[in-house]
């Protein structure tokens, strides 16, 4: 005999729940509780604890009372199949798409590794036809072994609940699966022993059928019936603990994604005060030095740079090209407050517009150049930034020509400089990392990124300037 599952609709065939105080299910977290002063009195008879005999049949009898039908809880314990579950990868995955699919296929592949060994002794069409009532009954059985232990995992079993509950169902389902497979082979044979031309070919099968008992299964059929179905229960919570470890999987990296968001907005948000405070300085400053014109251009300049920063908020990664705009606008509004007492380029290859760097990743250190490298010196300075493409590595270089390290050692860049590594480690990870130090051929100080070159989808390449002078 095989199996050969029919997924059929037994759980429209369960009775109705009826409402009784049985059947409730309260929520304490949502129930209010007024606090009055007899809840903090101590009360003068204790409530004596005992240990109770017979705990593992009683706990047995608990869980298997939770399987009777009743309403859905407020936690939401019962399990919709019909939701499609979502993989680490990516994926959604319906669970009963998902069952129909291995629950059809197993008892397939099942019956057509039976149906040779059958054709060998009773016939190649009597094999057939036996394999196909076998299968067909076994996967009627198991269906409706789906619908119990469904309810198992829902109620959440003990270990020992549902390794009992388990072998019940394959020992008592055993007998049942023997008596419903006899009774559709015998109707089968009653049909085809009326065609003369097959008649023959099934005689052998049809005097067994009739000679094996009805109600009770002889002990080798029922030892084999009942292995199969004890492997069928195993199989179904094996494939449901997996696919519940997926979906933790999955949703543990949707809250790591999304905590690494939140840190992500959060050093961004970081350089808007630190940026702003330092530029409204700046504006006081020439407001005092009788500057005002330059300052109402400083303001000008201040409100687009911050609309650009509005504009990319939300996004951890913009274009090059875009980088770009933020720094020019920056760097205008310290030729502004400063005027010739610095100068700057910027040289950014044409093929490395389109790609992706962290939002603001260039802004905080080139103000970290500014003040620390080119207003260090008396008689002022120059800083430079360069953008180039090694492979499928984007090399972002920001360098001037101040004190550089002197006797100091490494000088600190303050929170540009400490948020920028912090960023680069939770967009890239060990893909990208930041190299600083003194400038190889005299005086200065440089900072060095290497991030994954990765372009916008659908992007096709624009013209770069390749030198700004600002």
């Amino acid at each position: 005999m095989a199996l050969c599952p029919r997924t059929l609709a037994l759980a429209s065939f369960l009775p109705a729940p009826r409402v009784s105080w049985r059947n409730l299910v309260v929520n304490w977290a949502n129930v209010a509780v007024k606090r009055t002063k007899s809840v903090t009195k101590r009360t003068s008879n204790p409530v004596g604890m005992r240990a109770t005999r017979g705990g593992a049949l009683h706990s047995l009898f608990r869980d298997i009372a939770d399987l009777r039908p009743r309403r859905p809880r407020a936690d939401g314990t019962y399990i919709n199949t019909a939701n499609p579950i979502r993989l680490a990868s990516g994926r959604t995955l319906s669970k009963a798409t998902l069952f129909n699919v291995l629950h059809w296929g197993g008892w397939f592949g099942l019956g057509a590794t039976f149906c040779p060994l059958n054709a060998a002794r009773e016939g190649a069409w009597p094999a057939v036809v036996d394999v196909l009532m076998w299968a067909v009954s076994g996967a009627t059985v198991t269906f409706a072994f789906r619908v119990v232990l469904r309810r198992a995992r829902a109620a959440r079993l003990s270990l020992r609940s549902s390794a009992v509950l388990v072998l019940a169902l394959s020992v008592f389902g055993a007998a049942i699966w023997y008596v419903l497979a006899h009774a559709l082979n015998a109707a089968s044979l009653a049909g085809i022993m009326r065609i003369p031309g097959l008649a023959a070919n099934f005689a052998k099968f049809a005097a067994e059928t009739a000679a094996a008992p009805w109600l009770i299964p002889p002990l080798n059929y029922w030892s084999f019936f009942a292995c199969t179905l004890l492997t069928w229960c195993s199989a179904y919570f094996g494939i449901n603990s997996m696919l519940d470890l997926e979906t933790e999987h999955a949703r543990a990296d949707r809250a790591l994604k999304l905590a690494d968001s939140a840190r992500l907005r959060a050093l961004q948000s970081q350089l808007n005060p630190h940026f702003l405070f330092n530029a409204l300085n700046g504006i006081a400053t020439l407001v005092r030095e009788g500057e005002r014109t330059k300052a109402a251009d400083m303001v000008d300049m201040l409100g687009d740079f911050l609309r650009l920063t509005l504009q990319k908020l939300d996004s951890p990664e913009i274009r090059v090209s875009e980088e770009l705009a933020f720094v020019e606008q920056y760097l205008g509004i310290q030729r502004l407050r400063f005027g010739s007492y610095f100068s700057a380029s910027v040289d950014a290859d044409p093929e490395t517009h389109d790609a992706l760097v962290p939002t603001l990743i260039l802004q905080p250190l080139v103000e970290n150049a500014v003040r620390h490298g080119v207003l260090a010196r008396a008689q002022g300075g120059s800083l430079s930034v360069s953008i180039r493409r090694r492979d499928e590595v984007l090399v972002v270089t920001v360098e001037d020509d101040g004190p550089g390290l002197g006797d100091q050692g490494a000088r600190s860049y303050g929170v540009g400089f400490k948020n920028s590594a912090e960023r680069l480690a939770a967009l890239y990870g060990d893909d990208a990392h930041m190299s600083v130090g003194a400038r190889p051929h005299g005086r200065g100080f440089v900072v060095v990124l290497f991030l994954p070159f990765r372009k916008v989808p659908g992007m096709s390449a624009t013209p770069a300037r390749v030198a700004v002078a600002v």
